[in-house]
């Protein structure tokens, strides 16, 4: 628990990489809402950083006192997120429909996932083992769009971003097993990883189908698909 702000700086690291050409703009102009977004998603991680060093250094009242800040931090970034996916399913997104189709199911089911693990890490937050790894699991959601898009601009074999999805779902799930047999083994078996596991493979599992559901395509279009 000392150590684990590590790791949040780690998966800080890797989603500041993946969306660093959309913070600069090379992804498409800004506009108040992306960089309104960039702000929150920052502030999350930091606050992931911070909370874990606090806890881990025994400073308890500051983490609590600051961890209240999450409960504005959290609903306006699923807020924004949730106006961003809209967006790009708009008419100037420059994803075929397809993709902005897999996208979108990507983020309405992740933005879903983050949302459930904040509130069992508040309903659970008198119970450490359960709190923190709600909350760490939190920051697994953002990694698979970061590291589609980190793949997908380097490795040019992938075929871009579609292509960049699979391996980047595979990192993840990979890195959620070990979390799991780590507590496995130290007799803890019924873990919080599990939760994010499981969603993150049946989202990596229907992703490609989601195009072709015409109820999932009525969704989209009454949230910013054009109807041709």
């Amino acid at each position: 628990m000392r150590h684990l702000y590590l790791a949040f700086l780690l998966a800080f690291a890797v989603t500041l990489f993946g969306f660093w050409p959309s913070f600069t703009g090379g992804a498409g102009p800004l506009d108040p809402l992306r960089i309104l977004h960039g702000v929150l998603a920052t502030g999350w991680m930091v606050l992931l950083v911070v909370q874990s060093w606090l806890i881990g250094r025994g400073h308890t009242l500051w983490h609590r006192w600051i961890g209240r800040t999450s409960l504005i931090i959290a609903p306006a970034l699923v807020v924004s997120a949730f106006t961003l996916v809209t967006d790009m399913l708009g008419p100037n997104s420059h994803f075929d429909v397809p993709l902005r189709l897999t996208l979108a199911w990507i983020d309405v089911w992740s933005l879903a996932l983050f949302s459930l693990l904040f509130i069992l890490a508040i309903a659970c937050r008198r119970t450490m083992f359960l709190h923190a790894r709600f909350m760490a699991s939190t920051a697994f959601v953002a990694l698979p769009p970061a590291l589609g898009r980190a793949y997908g601009m380097n490795i040019p074999s992938l075929g871009g971003l579609a292509g960049a999805l699979p391996p980047s779902f595979w990192t993840v799930q990979a890195v959620l097993v070990g979390l799991v047999l780590w507590d496995g083994f130290r007799g803890r078996w019924a873990s919080p990883w599990w939760l994010t596991l499981v969603v993150m493979t049946a989202i990596q599992l229907t992703m490609f189908q989601a195009p072709n559901w015409p109820w999932f395509v009525a969704f989209a279009r009454m949230i910013g698909l054009p109807a041709s």
